[in-house]
Formats: structure tokens, sequence, C-alpha cells
């Protein structure tokens, strides 16, 4: 394409003097006087169609602006010197033609073919490649998991759901079956009271009945002459002394005694059916998380696991960083977090070594760690202790609690806005004791365990 410009000390391919008013056409530049006149035949009116003197090559003129590409980098032309760009300079990061490479402003640079230049920058390139396909591929893998684990969470909600509805169609059909049982039972002896309503009925005016006769024939002897009713009068006095008439009961022991036994399950149900709802919401809302411990917090008397979920008291006290949130006088640990609002519970498994004991419930975050540790709500601790000789609440003083055995498995259930701490029997879910309290600021689960071979692990 035949361009313009001004190249100082390039000498014309036509006249080999300087350039003049320089035209490049078909690579070659000359003089725009050294071209032949430009011809318009098989070209459209607004171009004009100028020869090379070299090369006889036809191209349409324009104002040269910048390299021109003609296709691959390699038939790239120099703006200046309107030859093909072969070399390539590294320090200034310029396509060169020979005529650059042969100035005096690349001398010093270094310079190479643009084919070996290019290659560089290729393999980086490739190697940016690979390493971005090797991200794309890993986060594809990654959003696959991912996929999968949704795609299971998901899953796992639609089967909740359907045992939600399940739980609680079989919870709908069982009170359906209970309420029609009761409403059948109320109309049995519904039914059952006016059967021996008639009965006493019938049995009252046959009596009442029988005695009016009575009555009406003892007047009309009254009316008799002294001679006739005297003639009769063994007979008279005899129907004078019968028996007193004994009235029957208008309602059977029997049932009243079913009545009163119905009554008494049905007079409950009011409050077997609110306890009922009340249990089902603290079941529902209360926060079942998984507890961990906090080892910044265990005395050095404890070895913890490395998923921070059970503890083991050791004689040999452990060499550990200085902390002041550690027990140092007690073998005591809390939980990792603490609660503010909510409810709460959490569950685990104990096993006392022998003469030992554990200290199980919440401690509020001021709990004193070090010196003379107290162990009761006045010192912020909401606990049970249980040891082989007995077990006591860490009540302000402390209450003892009758207990013939040490459950191996406990639950503590904390609802901080009621402020109250249930201590329970996990198997036989058998409450052991209930602090209230009323808490200002976090409280942690806390647990205590002592002499060798006492443990304990949480569960879930």
């Amino acid at each position: 394409m035949p361009s313009t410009s001004s190249h100082k000390g390039v000498a014309c391919l036509a006249c080999k003097g300087p350039l003049e008013d320089a035209v490049t056409t078909c690579g070659h530049t000359f003089c725009r006087l050294c071209l032949p006149p430009p011809s318009h035949r098989g070209a459209q009116p607004s171009s004009r169609v100028l020869l090379c003197p070299l090369c006889k090559e036809k191209e349409k003129t324009e104002i040269l602006m910048a390299p021109v590409p003609l296709g691959p980098l390699g038939e790239t032309y120099c703006k200046e010197h309107g030859e093909k760009i072969y070399f390539f300079c590294e320090n200034d990061a310029e396509f060169l033609c020979v005529f650059c490479r042969e100035g005096p402003t690349h001398q010093a640079h270094t310079v190479g073919f643009l084919e070996d230049a290019i290659q560089p920058y290729r393999n980086r390139l490739r190697s940016r490649l690979e390493a971005l396909s090797m991200e794309r591929d890993e986060i594809e893998d990654i959003k696959s998991r991912e996929d999968q684990k949704i795609q299971v969470l998901l899953t796992r909600i639609e089967s909740k759901k359907q045992q939600v509805e399940a739980a609680f169609e079989k919870l709908q059909q069982e009170l359906r079956k209970q309420h029609c049982l009761l409403l059948a039972r109320l109309t049995e002896l519904e039914r059952q009271i006016w059967k021996e309503r008639d009965e006493y009925i019938s049995k009252v005016t046959e009596e009442v009945t029988w005695l009016g006769v009575q009555v009406k024939e003892l007047e009309e002897k009254c009316q008799q002459p002294a001679s006739e009713l005297l003639q009769d009068v063994r007979v008279n006095q005899s129907r004078c002394e019968m028996k007193t008439f004994v009235s029957p009961e208008a309602i059977s022991p029997d049932l009243v005694k079913n009545i009163r036994d119905l009554h008494r399950k049905i007079v409950i149900l009011p409050e077997m059916m609110g306890t009922f709802s009340e249990n089902l919401v603290r079941h529902l809302e209360t926060d079942s998380g998984v507890v961990i411990l906090d080892p910044q917090t265990a005395s050095r008397s404890l070895v913890l696991s490395e998923d921070r979920k059970s503890i083991r008291y050791t004689r040999q006290k452990q060499n550990l960083p200085n902390s002041p949130l550690r027990f140092e006088s007690l073998p005591a640990v809390l939980g990792s977090a603490g609660f503010s609002s909510g409810r709460h519970r959490w569950q685990m498994e104990v096993q006392l070594g022998e003469r030992g004991g554990c200290m199980v419930g919440v401690a509020g975050e001021g709990v004193k760690k070090r010196g003379e540790q107290g162990l009761s709500t006045d010192e912020g601790v909401w606990a049970v202790i249980f040891s082989h000789q007995q077990c006591w609440a860490s009540t302000s003083p402390g209450t003892d609690l009758p207990l013939n055995n040490i459950p191996r498995s406990m639950a503590v259930a904390l609802d901080y806005e009621a402020g109250q701490v249930t201590l329970l029997n996990a198997e036989t879910h058998a409450t052991i004791f209930t602090f209230t309290a009323s808490f200002s600021g976090k409280v942690f689960p806390f647990f205590a365990v002592w002499k060798k071979g006492s443990c304990l692990t949480l569960k879930g």
C-alpha cells in the first residue's frame, strides 16, 4: 500500500538520490516524482493506482501512519523506511528493518531476528497458558466437587423435608386417632348415661304407678262402712305394713367410675399439649452445634486430643505456653465458643478413674483461673460435680444430689434468655439438676476431670 513520509538519509531506489516527498508502494520507497503517473484503469473512482518501477505491483495509495500489517508478523513493514521488518530490539521493544538495524539508535542495543526474539515470549505465553489451563481445570474440578456437595446437601434437605412431613403426618394421624377414640369413649359414656337414665325413669315410673294404685285402693277402703272395714282389717293392716320403697340409683357406680377415670385423663390434656409444644419449640430452637475445646484455657494437667474434642487427666504436667486464659489451679478447660444468646445443647461421655471425678456445666467469661479457684455460682460457675463419693451442684451453698450411679453419658442444655442451665442423663433424658441465673456477658461450656484414668469426650 503506497504511503508518504520523510526519510532523511535514505536514497531513492529509482534515482539513487536523497528521497524527496517519499512514497512507499509495495515495500519499496521512491521519490514521488520518480513514480509513473497513476492509472485509474480497473480502479474505484476514489483510489489511484501507482506502478512500482521495480515489481510493477499495483496498490492503493494512502498516507502512511503506522507499520502496515500484511498478514503474519514477518510481513510487517517499517513505517519509517517502508522495508520489511526482520529484527526486534529488546531494549526498546521495537520492530526494526535493515535500515533501522544499521542506524545509530540501536547500535548498542540487543537486537535479534524477529523469530528468535519472539520465541521466549511464545515460551512464556505457553508456560502461562499451561498454568492457566491447569488452574482452570483445577477450578473446574473444585466446582464439580462443590456442585456434588451442594447436590448431596440438597438431597439431604429434601430427605429431611420428607422426614418432617412424615413425622408430622404421623403425629397428626395419632392425634386424630386419639381424638376420635376420646370422642367415641365420651359418646359411649353419654349413651350409657341416657340408657341408665331411661332404665331409672322406667323403674321409678313403674314404682310410682304401683304406689298410686295402692293409694287409690286404700283411699277406697277408708270410705267403706265400719262393719265392712273391720271384716277385712287383717288384710288392710297387711297392706299398710308393706316394706319401704328403695329408690334405685340414677347412674351406676361403675359408670360413675368410668366417667371419673376419663375425666382425669382429659383434664390434663391442655397441660400435656402445652408441655409437648414447649418441648418441641425448645428442641427445634436449640442449637446443637459442635462444641470443641479451647487449648488456650486447658490446664497443664489435661491432655487434649488433636480434634480438641476430648481431655484426659495426667499427673505429669505438660510444658505449655503461658497464657492468662489457662486454668492453673484446677484441671479444667472451656469450650472454644461462648454464648450470649439462644438455646444450646452439647453431649459428652465421661469415664472416671479410681477415686476420680469430673465437673460439667458452664462458666462465665470472667471466671477466675489462677490462685484459689472457687467452684460455685458466686464465682461464675454453674456446674455439677461428680465423684465416686458424692455428687453436688455448685450452688452457693452447694446442693447435694442423690445419685446412685454416675451416668456415663451426660448432656448440658443452656437457655441464655431464660437463665437456665440443665444437666441431664443423656441416656434416660432425666434431669439431674437445673440452675437458674441471670447471665451477663458470654458463658462458655465448662469441663474438668481429675485423677489418673479420668477422661471426657464430647459427642456430635
